[in-house]
């Protein structure tokens, strides 16, 4: 996912010659955004489910609004770039409020990810401090995968050792 997209950056910058450089978004750094978010989005997609579903019910959250705020931030950077660059303040500020529940949306993602890799871990009722470690790491992408996709992997092995026995 972040070789897409840098990959994606580097052809961008050698396709443009330096005298037809301009401030906007080209359309093909537009594509490798969409393209990675929608990426990061799936993977966050599946982490969910899949940690969702080695906590016990009684633990369980909410799938529903990981969905929406996992969807959210694809449809406000479309309707982003349909905007025209020069606003009125009152269009300056609904961008802005929409920035803000993009933002937010993102934490939650975050939280969800990262409390139902503690709550897979630990299978108790859990404070913020025993999720913050993970939660952090996620947010630093993509250093805290490093540390995080190892616990992942070995919540898998161990669901499928479950399986398979």
């Amino acid at each position: 996912m972040v070789g897409v997209y840098c990959l994606g950056e580097v052809a961008i910058v050698i396709s443009v010659p330096a005298k037809n450089r301009n401030p906007g978004v080209p359309l093909s750094a537009l594509v490798v955004v969409v393209l990675c978010w929608i990426l990061f989005a799936l993977w966050f997609w599946s982490l969910g489910a899949f940690l969702h579903s080695l906590i016990k019910p009684e633990l369980q959250p909410s799938l529903g609004l990981l969905r929406a705020c996992l969807i959210y931030p694809l449809i406000i950077m479309a309707v982003f770039q349909m905007i025209p660059a020069r606003l009125t303040f009152a269009g300056a500020f609904l961008v802005f409020l929409f920035s803000i529940f993009g933002f937010l949306s993102m934490l939650f993602n975050l939280h969800f990810v990262s409390k139902s890799l503690a709550l897979a871990e630990m299978q108790r009722p859990l404070s913020f401090y025993d999720y913050a470690g993970p939660f952090f790491l996620l947010w630093f992408f993509p250093i805290g995968i490093w540390f995080i996709q190892p616990r992942i992997n070995r919540l898998y092995a161990d669901h499928t050792t479950v399986l398979s026995s």
